[in-house]
């Protein structure tokens, strides 16, 4: 729960000797609930780790969660990678579609009646049309396609930007509109501009999206995670004619993140629970693997097979936790990762869905549409 969460945070952090830090993200959500980060180590490299944008993906919670413990730790690798860099962890973005409770304690539901966990955040303020973008009717929105990607325009919509006219056509300010749905009024998903605010206090070198998917399978084999990098090279183009860095900042992001992809593949390659594949992702640049890779991260998308049990869940939570800790302690070792060749992440191949209760197109994962 959402309570149980900040405790175990709250005794990572107090229990680390200054190790770690807990603060909380500037917007609360719309049930007025913060979203707690952790800040760990001092380095001068960042690397950014977030978790459960989706309300009903929960292992991924617990995967950052096992990493702020063991990065806070007293063991000579933790105090190595802390001294190199500053690590920022978001164990749950989205704090109220887990578990969601109105301010009296009541629990929340959106108009038919449904209770979380669902996908969405909660702002159940549009019921007929026109609908937001990526918006569940009387629910809330997909905080995974409202990131702002210039770097100039934290609080745009990304939903709707004019590409053409450079920082003129920024939102220029932040608007928390509770009036009638208007596509002026500036990105409206809080836990968004979190994530937005968070990259650009911390710049890091590397962030890292972890979500859940349904059941694919490889040559009969069913997989277990999947993996992808930056893909807005369209947007990228369009951005350069306003914007001189925006290629070039997209394809250093881009390399960074086909660094960490190769990366994440070695680590995961011994574990016989760990099958790993290429996300079939989408251009979109609002999803957060293309927006922070359009702001110049190696911004990497880790997708767990989800929906499958407590028992399993268990093996899915290491598998994110194995692939984090790799990162960071890599990075701390060469915040180029000059040694892991680019080239090598599109070997990974893309699988086939798979069949059975759990999976449906676009089940889980940054890519699901309503």
């Amino acid at each position: 729960t959402y309570d149980q969460l900040v405790k175990a945070l709250e005794s990572s952090v107090h229990t680390r000797k200054g190790a770690a830090e807990l603060r909380n993200a500037p917007w609360t959500s719309k049930t007025g609930r913060q979203v707690p980060y952790v800040v760990i180590g001092r380095g001068p490299t960042a690397v950014l780790i977030i978790a459960q944008q989706h309300g009903d993906e929960m292992e991924t919670s617990d995967s950052a969660l096992a990493l702020v413990r063991t990065l806070a730790n007293n063991s000579q690798s933790s105090q190595a990678i802390r001294a190199a860099l500053t690590v920022v962890v978001v164990p749950r973005v989205n704090v109220d579609a887990f578990d969601g409770e109105m301010p009296d304690g009541s629990p929340i539901t959106d108009t038919t009646g449904n209770q979380p966990p669902w996908r969405q955040n909660y702002d159940p303020r549009f019921t007929v049309n026109p609908l937001p973008a990526f918006y569940q009717r009387g629910r809330g929105y997909d905080i995974n396609r409202y990131h702002a990607f210039r770097p100039e325009c934290p609080f745009d919509n990304p939903n709707y930007p004019n590409l053409t006219t450079g920082v003129t056509s920024c939102e220029t300010k932040d608007i928390d509109s509770k009036g009638p749905y208007l596509i002026s009024e500036g990105n409206p998903v809080p836990e968004a501009k979190n994530i937005r605010w968070l990259n650009d206090q911390f710049r890091p070198v590397v962030a890292l999206d972890l979500h859940h998917q349904g059941t694919r399978v490889h040559d009969g084999q069913m997989v277990t995670a999947s993996t992808l990098y930056p893909t807005a090279i369209e947007t990228a183009q369009r951005l350069q004619a306003v914007d001189a860095n925006a290629l070039a900042r997209f394809n250093a992001g881009k390399t960074m993140a086909k660094r960490v992809v190769v990366l994440i593949a070695q680590t995961l390659a011994p574990y016989p629970y760990a099958n790993l594949s290429r996300y079939p992702g989408g251009t979109e640049p609002g999803i957060s693997r293309n927006a922070y890779g359009l702001l110049g991260s190696g911004s990497v998308l880790l997708e767990l097979r989800g929906g499958i049990g407590t028992k399993s869940g268990g093996y899915i939570q290491k598998i994110g936790y194995h692939a984090s800790h790799a990162i960071v302690e890599q990075l701390a070792r060469d915040p180029s990762l000059a040694a892991y060749n680019p080239d090598m992440a599109d070997v990974l191949v893309v699988p086939a869905n798979g069949q059975g209760p759990s999976q449906g197109p676009g089940e889980g994962g940054e890519e699901h549409l309503h």
